[in-house]
């Protein structure tokens, strides 16, 4: 063929083995980690601290509230609700962590663009 198209080849050659040599590994290793399940694993660990650390501090604010106003805390029936809410909270945490990392993994098959194309407004349909 020609200089031009020679020059053109090895530069897209050179291009493309840089690219494998420093960009993939990374993205290889990142790719790796937004489909596997360590990472799921490790927020779904600090979901369980965060409503967990929350509570108890929800708890203790109520409590010293209640007696400010010198009346005792109703143990049982606190206990109780206290139950309940720890456990919808960690449900629902851990639900939204579990959503987020599968809606996560569409956009990975999907090419990623899924996002900006649903912010996109056509039309005027706000």
């Amino acid at each position: 063929m020609g200089w031009a198209s020679d020059t053109f080849a090895d530069l897209t050659r050179q291009q493309y083995q840089d690219w494998r040599e420093r960009f993939y590994p990374r993205l290889k290793t990142l790719m790796e980690q937004a489909s596997g399940e360590a990472l799921l694993d490790r927020q779904l660990g600090r979901a369980d601290w965060n409503t967990q650390n929350s509570l108890r501090s929800a708890l203790s604010a109520q409590t010293n509230q209640m007696a400010r106003y010198g009346t005792p805390l109703g143990q049982e029936a606190q206990d109780h609700r206290l139950g309940l809410r720890t456990a919808l909270a960690h449900a629902g945490a851990k639900n939204g962590i579990r959503e987020a990392a599968r809606s996560r993994q569409f956009a990975i098959l999907t090419g990623g663009a899924s996002g900006i194309r649903e912010q996109v407004s056509v039309g005027g349909d706000r």
